[in-house]
């Protein structure tokens, strides 16, 4: 680019040369990718939607800074296309990040590869799964979107600059980590390369797809730029998995197995654990405590005592093999499940307890098979025989594991296959109601909160917007003739692991009269197992069911409506917010339903400000029959709705004047006013996708 600089470095300053050479071509990196990723996407539609309202354009195409002029092999050449090589690694490097995990958001919520085994085979699919998931799939991918999204530059095409991408990264991903494992000096001079050869082979291709003759000069300013920037790129791509992987832990989400491979250095040091963490790629790996939730696509891990990096390369073994002869025995489970339809529940678990005993057989080989391969020394039961008798870390032993299991198999009708928590936790074995225990001895049940409950309560709900007072808590439960309870859940350890708040509200709608609301229904940290949960949600519904209301409704924390920090926040609990949905999705087996518009907009809610704290805008509300029917598909008035809200609020604020109940009414009487007078009924499991997408980007 030409400008009012001069290629002689003596007739300018050093603060001129350097802003000229070294600044403003970073900076002209970072505003070509605004361009590309906001200005020719988002900001072409408002640009188009404001012109037609306003005549006028909203967003500005950012524009190049000046740099120096260059002729030949000079040092300013060789600066910019250095520091224009450089900015270009981080640039690429994002969006081949941000395109694996949309890759990997679409994978999931379509269920390629579920959809693709019924015709190929699990096999087939699995290694399909492997590739499309994988990173360097979703770095040239990125690649070739940035390329065919960025400004268009003299002699260039967006087919020609994206072919060129195309060719570069498909190099770069097949020879860098060659390099990988060399000293630091053939490494560095060998990324050197690598980066100059994919960035001519890059200009090439695409100046011919582009009709456009290469010049000597393009050629070299070309490979120079590949040079520097490839010697950057393996260790920006390195960075950017360690800083998504600590994000993803602490977010409770955990990592994807290929990159949970890398960051714990054990990728390349079994050949059978490669093996099958290629075979799995869709599963999600979590550090901390051992659990697998196989139909959530996750398992956590927790070493044994000893043996290190060793131990955990023989742990994620076991739990690879679990979820490969889960994916590859899917026809099998589905004829457990179509006996028990058929009403043969004696057959359908021997079926179960067959395939699960092959399961933990297999599993137990190969834990075994790669202890060998990197030097573990543990003992591993393999023998069949034998298994079905050895204890479980919860101090169980595997056939009443598997028992246990079917229960929940049955519950599901075959949809949850297994759902395994080997944590030492308490179990569920006593309810207490505080408002019985209040009517009783008030003082005692002013202990019980105080010194078990409320704790506990605060440690389930990190945000302390979500609750009120203790004080609070005593009034309601001391209040004659009122609905509102907490039941304490005791467990096997004596104390309060859980909890369940509810009020019966009068609605008095058309459809609803009465409905349960469950305010807050939660287990502490230290007791959260898949047992306890389903011990928590039948307590819940049998409480419910008593209460002779039509419905129970309950709030849920809103992906859609989060940002990241309220979903680190939430995760502190010690369950992220995926998780909390998945729960709610499944509550009393039927799962929660939302309400939503004929135009998919989901009703709107937000608790308001109680106790002085702040409203809770990120909540929205769902809903069960207490009949054991189901509501999907059923609507319901949307007066109906805003009663129910009113009425359920008017127990907390003055609804005349609170501003989120007035900001919520003044929603739903529009709606109501322009003839969206019926809500329909959604199952929550069904709607995750659509609540985003709408949030995000609907009208």
């Amino acid at each position: 680019m030409k400008s009012e600089f001069s290629s002689d470095a003596s007739k300018v300053s050093l603060s001129d040369w350097t802003e000229a050479n070294l600044l403003n071509p970073a900076a002209n990196v970072a505003r070509d990718a605004y361009n590309a990723v906001i200005f020719n996407t988002v900001g072409k539609v408002a640009n188009s939607a404001s012109q037609a309202i306003a005549d006028k354009d909203i967003m500005k195409r950012a524009e190049h800074a000046k740099v120096g002029e260059v002729s030949g092999f000079s040092k300013e050449m060789v600066s910019q296309a250095v520091v224009s090589g450089v900015g270009m690694a981080l640039v690429y490097v994002a969006a081949g990040r941000s395109m694996s995990g949309a890759i990997r958001a679409a994978s999931s919520a379509l269920g390629v590869e579920a959809k693709l085994a019924t015709g190929v085979g699990a096999e087939k699919a699995a290694a399909f799964s492997k590739t499309l998931l994988s990173d360097k799939t979703g770095q040239i991918a990125g690649s070739v979107a940035y390329d065919g999204l960025r400004d268009v530059n003299k002699g260039e095409t967006r087919l020609g600059n994206m072919a060129g991408s195309l060719t570069a990264f498909s190099v770069y991903e097949k020879f860098n980590p060659k390099l990988g494992g060399l000293s630091i000096a053939p490494k560095i001079g060998g990324y050197a390369l690598l980066g100059a050869g994919g960035a001519a082979s890059s200009k090439l291709v695409a100046d011919a797809v582009s009709g456009h003759a290469t010049s000597g000069d393009e050629l070299t300013r070309q490979m120079l730029a590949g040079g520097a920037m490839n010697l950057f790129l393996p260790g920006a791509q390195k960075l950017a998995s360690f800083g998504l992987g600590r994000l993803n832990d602490k977010i409770g989400r955990g990592n994807p197995v290929e990159r949970d491979m890398q960051l714990s250095g054990l990728s390349g040091k079994s050949e059978t654990l490669d093996e099958l963490s290629g075979k799995v790629a869709s599963l999600r790996v979590k550090t901390g405590e051992e659990t697998t939730h196989l139909q959530g696509k996750e398992v956590s891990l927790m070493g044994r005592t000893g043996g290190g990096a060793n131990n955990s390369a023989a742990d994620r073994a076991h739990e690879f093999a679990h979820e490969w002869f889960l994916k590859s025995h899917k026809d099998d489970f589905a004829g457990a499940a179509k006996l028990l339809k058929e009403g043969d529940e004696v057959q359908a678990f021997f079926h179960y307890r067959q395939l699960r005993l092959a399961s933990e057989t297999y599993a137990h080989k190969m834990e075994a098979k790669v202890a060998a391969e990197v030097g573990d020394k543990r003992l591993v039961e393999v023998n069949s025989e034998k298994i079905g008798a050895l204890k479980t870390p919860a101090g169980i032993t595997y056939e009443e594991q598997w028992r246990r299991e079917f229960e929940r198999f049955k519950a599901t009708d075959g949809k949850v296959v297994a759902e395994i928590d080997y944590r030492n936790v308490p179990t569920i074995v006593g309810v207490e109601s505080m408002r019985e225990v209040a009517a009783r001895d008030p003082k005692a049940m002013k202990t019980v909160m105080r010194e078990e409950y409320y704790p506990k309560l605060k440690q389930a709900f990190p945000d302390k917007s979500e609750y009120e007072k203790l004080s609070t808590y005593y009034g309601y439960l001391l209040e004659k003739g009122g609905t509102w309870d907490a039941i304490a859940l005791r467990g096997s350890n004596g104390q309060v692991i859980g909890g369940i708040q509810s009020q019966v509200i009068n609605v008095d709608g058309k459809v609803i009269k009465n409905a349960v609301w469950g305010e807050h229904i939660w287990l502490s940290p230290d007791a959260r197992s898949f047992p306890n949960f389903r011990g928590l949600m039948n307590v819940a519904a049998d409480r419910f069911r008593a209460s002779g209301s039509q419905v129970a409704f309950m709030e849920f924390n809103d992906r859609a409506k989060m940002t990241l920090q309220e979903m680190i926040q939430d995760a502190k609990g010690g369950l992220p917010t995926e998780a909390r949905e998945v729960i709610w999705g499944r509550f009393a087996n039927k799962g929660l339903n939302v309400l939503h518009f004929k135009d998919g907009k989901i009703a709107p809610y937000a608790q308001p400000a109680m106790d002085g704290q702040a409203p809770v805008n990120y909540l929205t509300l769902a809903l069960i029959a207490l009949d054991g029917s189901n509501l999907a598909g059923r609507k319901l008035p949307t007066a109906d709705y805003l009663k129910l809200l009113q009425k359920a609020h008017g127990t907390l604020v003055d609804v005349n004047t609170d501003p989120t109940v007035q900001a919520y009414t003044r929603e739903l009487q529009a709606r109501i006013d322009k003839g969206d007078t019926r809500m329909t009924f959604t199952r929550l499991a069904d709607t995750t996708v659509g609540r985003i997408v709408t949030r995000q980007f609907g009208s």
